[in-house]
């Protein structure tokens, strides 16, 4: 691929934008950690943006960086405090009591299933999950059905 122009770097990230927001805060959980990491990962990504061969795996290979900056960012910490609630672009509910309990029920999920629905919902393959996660496509698949059925299982005893 012919160098990446400023232009199409700054489209590609505000592209992606909304989705990496949601999946920072999937694993750190509180907003001035996942502005940090969203930071960091634009610096890199824009740094190292000769490395990506195809324009069209950017997602992927930007929400990589992305996951793999938030992984620093855990490992700096001492003391997790979970002080916020799930950002707004998460989805809602007309009921919000029902929208709380879906909030409660997937923050008990285990966060590499946590991380896979989500993404799914958001309407990346298998494959692109596998390539941000670093896992075969067949783990992706069986983190998403279990996450699913534990969320189902989680709701109707609510």
């Amino acid at each position: 691929m012919a160098k990446m122009t400023d232009d199409v770097f700054v489209e590609e990230v505000r592209a992606v934008k909304k989705t990496a927001f949601g999946i920072a805060f999937l694993i750190l959980r509180n907003t001035p950690d996942c502005e940090d990491a969203m930071s960091a990962a634009i610096v890199k990504a824009y740094e190292h943006r000769s490395k990506l061969r195809k324009r069209d795996s950017f997602r992927a290979w930007f929400l990589q960086i992305l996951r793999n900056e938030c992984c620093t960012i855990l490992r700096g910490r001492r003391k997790v405090v979970q002080t916020e609630k799930l950002p707004e672009q998460e989805p809602g509910f007309s009921d919000p009591a029902r929208a709380l309990d879906l909030r409660a029920a997937l923050m008990r999920l285990p966060e590499q299933s946590r991380n896979a629905l989500y993404l799914r919902e958001q309407g990346y393959t298998l494959e692109e999950i596998a390539e941000i996660t670093d896992v075969p496509a067949g783990t992706v698949k069986s983190r998403i059905s279990r996450a699913k059925e534990s969320l189902r299982l989680m709701l109707e005893d609510a």
